[in-house]
């Protein structure tokens, strides 16, 4: 089952900004770009924070609510409860790990918050990611042999599969060159 982006990502954006307006958080995550790569909208925003606040991964701040300001009115204020540090905690870890060929956007969602797990965590689940790309380009090679002696397939489907052997072997190079960076002590991790 493939992580859903948008969830993680206002998790994160939440737990980096708290307490934060939906305005804010949506602010934060279209100057990532996230609109562009993650097909996150300001609505899908909105409806994130909804269902999680539903859930108890948001609640709305009670301080801020005592303040009694009349933006607070207008503009509710979300904070990551406890079971929903877990739940980022969770969702950044198998975005890390989990391959899906056709969906990148729920590993570049994980590296948006890189460095909010341990540096050997993420040493660990890159290392796991990449062995995992070599085991999907060797299935899509396998898959481009197959293809090539079907005398029902047209041969240019190949280029398909191609493509997608091409994008995970870039990514599988990415991964590597990232891990190396890590072990070397490249950016500075929250724990």
């Amino acid at each position: 089952m493939s992580i859903d982006p948008t969830r993680l990502l206002v998790l994160g954006a939440v737990r980096q900004e708290q307490p934060a307006s939906g305005y804010a958080i949506m602010r934060e995550l279209t100057g990532w770009g996230v609109q562009d790569w993650a097909s996150v909208n300001p609505g899908s925003i909105y409806g994130a924070l909804r269902t999680l606040d539903k859930e108890g991964l948001v609640a709305l701040d009670t301080e801020a609510a005592e303040k009694g300001s009349r933006a607070y009115k207008t503009s509710a204020k979300y904070a990551l409860t406890s079971e929903g540090d877990i739940a980022f905690t969770q969702l950044l870890g198998t975005a890390l790990q989990d391959i899906d060929p056709y969906r990148p956007a729920p590993f570049m969602a994980a590296l948006c918050f890189l460095v909010d797990l341990p540096r050997n965590q993420v040493i660990m689940a890159l290392r796991d990611r990449a062995s995992g790309l070599k085991e999907q380009l060797n299935a899509f090679r396998q898959d481009e042999t197959n293809v090539s002696i079907d005398p029902d397939k047209p041969v240019h489907s190949t280029e398909f599969i191609r493509l997608a052997a091409s994008r995970i072997d870039g990514e599988r190079a990415y991964v590597e060159a990232l891990i190396e960076r890590l072990t070397t002590g490249s950016y500075n991790f929250s724990k």
